[in-house]
This record gives structure tokens, sequence and C-alpha cells, in this order.
């Protein structure tokens, strides 16, 4: 009941106190936030349209993820039980009305977090299955991966620190009054400490495609996007016996945007197998759905929230809470 006063309660303020702003509907700028995925450089879905000569873009996001899942294969053993957090500056810069150079710097934090409660009743609210949850103990942090008996990877203790810088290129092939495709480009550096699960201590390098449609919708407007993309992983330092040489990632969603300053969004995420292991949490390949709006706080700022499962269970993290706030110049 308090879930459902709580949601009622932001709907309401929301449409009582909002001005009214042309909204632009952008794809949510989500990736897979396991701890054993964060660290590597796919490449994320973004808006194809490229900001014009000597203009600049702000974006600052933060991402909650509940890990939850236990399970041994093969005389394997993985646990993946804590919470990470994941705040994310972006800059935009418009190099001209076709080319846009960009760089993102995050901040990872894993914790043992505090929201396994607040989630379990989420699942109960939308009927959803609670999956290791009931298992594991509340609100602890253990990030463990073992062989044979021999410990890869392990993480019990709060640890926070820069992730991997990421810099891209994006030149808009084409566009129109309602379409854009947009190739980008994107190098990953090895900013982030492996030993923390902050980075892979990997140059990594990727290539996607992404492409959006806006239409009138109703009385309101509407768009369809996706992207594909590829990427080389380099040699890092976690599970770097078990790493994968090259990984494929791709997204598709749509937006409806019924009034000036509110749009409402789906969006699902996937990508192949980024280790080759037996275990679903490491060797199977992710898909994520996204479900959420945007809102414009102003002319030129819009604020994204999102909420996101696992629709391959355990290959991603349980539950994502996503924020990114985003204003340009």
């Amino acid at each position: 009941m308090s879930l459902r006063i709580l949601v009622c309660s932001i709907l309401v303020t929301a449409s009582t106190t909002l001005p009214a702003w042309s909204l632009e509907i952008t794809p949510f700028q989500v990736r897979n936030f396991s701890p054993t995925a964060l660290v590597h450089g796919l490449p994320i879905a973004e808006t194809p349209y490229v900001l014009p000569a000597g203009a600049t873009s702000v974006n600052t996001s933060f991402d909650m993820a509940s890990n939850a899942t236990v399970s041994t294969r093969s005389n394997q053993d993985i646990i993946l039980d804590g919470e990470s957090y994941i705040a994310t500056l972006g800059l935009r810069y418009g190099l001209s009305d076709t080319l846009q150079l960009g760089i993102d710097l995050p901040w990872v934090w894993h914790s043992e977090g505090f929201m396994d409660s607040f989630i379990s009743d989420w699942h109960d609210f939308f009927g959803l299955p609670n999956g290791d949850r009931d298992d594991l103990q509340d609100d602890q942090l253990n990030y463990l991966y073992s062989r044979e008996g021999k410990e890869l990877l392990g993480l019990d203790d709060e640890t926070n620190g820069f992730g991997d810088l990421r810099l891209q290129l994006a030149w808009q092939i084409k566009t129109t009054e309602q379409s854009a495709y947009t190739l980008r480009t994107q190098l990953k550096a090895p900013t982030g400490d492996a030993d923390k699960l902050t980075g892979s201590e990997a140059w990594d390098i990727s290539l996607a495609l992404s492409a959006q449609r806006d239409f009138p919708l109703g009385k309101g407007q509407g768009a369809l996007w996706g992207g594909f993309g590829v990427s080389w992983l380099g040699d890092g330092e976690v599970l770097e016996e078990d790493v994968e040489d090259y990984a494929a990632n791709g997204w598709i969603g749509a937006g409806w945007a019924p009034l000036d300053w509110l749009a409402l969004k789906l969006q699902i995420d996937s990508h192949t197998a980024l280790y080759d292991n037996n275990l679903t949490e490491l060797g199977d390949p992710a898909v994520m759905l996204t479900m959420g709006g945007t809102l414009a706080l102003g002319e030129k700022t819009l604020l994204d929230i999102g909420v996101g499962e696992d629709l391959n269970v355990n290959a991603s993290p349980d539950v994502t809470l996503h924020l990114n706030l985003a204003h340009k110049f």
C-alpha cells in the first residue's frame, strides 16, 4: 500500500507543479550494471541527434543496481549479492553540425546497500518472482566467484573509486526533421581498479550505429529508436582467462509524449556473453527491460527516471534504478 501511495503522490505532484515545455524524447542511457559486466566498455543507447556546432550538453546520471544471485555448476561457485551505485558525469560538444565529441567519467561504489526489503515489496506489488533473494541475507555485500576451490574474484568490503573513462566520437550520417542515423565510436581507458571492481584495467574499443524516428501520435508525439554495436574487449584483470575477445550488443525502444513536459518510455537492451563460461551470471546473454519516462524541468533540462528488470534472469542485476539529469547550453 505504501508503494502505491508513493507512486501516486509523485505523479500528482508533477502534474500540478511542472510548467509546459517542448519535450525531446531520448533513449535511456543504461547498461548492464552487474559487477562483472559494468567494467567493460560496451556502447549504450544515446540519441542519434548530435549537437549543432559549438553547442554543449552536460548530463549527470545515477544508477543503483541490486544483485542477488547464487549458483553452483561444474566445480564453480558464484555469489553476486550486494548493491552497486554508479554516478557518471558526461559531456557532449558539437564539433560541427555532424560531428560530436563526448566524454563520460563514472564513480563506482559497491556496498551492502539498503534496498533489499523494498525490492521484495516491489516484486510482491507487481507479482514478480523473488528469485534467490529468499536464500540470501538482506543488505550484505558478497561478490564471489571460485573454480575448483580457487577464488578468482572476491569482494566483501565496501569500496569505491573512479571507473573507466569513456571517450567517444559521433558522426551523424543522415538527419531529417523527424529522423537521424549516427555512427559512434568509443574508447574505454583503464582508469578504474580491477581489485575494487570499478574497472577492468583494459582498453576497450567499440563501434555502434543508432537510429531514431519521431512522429505524431494522437495528441502528442511518438518515437522509435534502436541501435547495434560491436566491441573489442582488451586483456584486463577481471577474470582475464574467461573474458571474450569480442561482444555485440543492441537496444530497441519506444516513447510517447502525451504532454509537453512528460514522456513515457520503454526500452530493451541486450548483449552477448562477456565471458566464456557456463554459469548464467557470466556466460549467458543479458536482456534488460527499462520502463519509465522523462520530465521536462526547463526548456533545455530533462530528467530521466527508469526502473529496470532482468528478462534473462541472473545475467544482469535483479533490479536497477536510473536517474539522468541533462542540460543543454
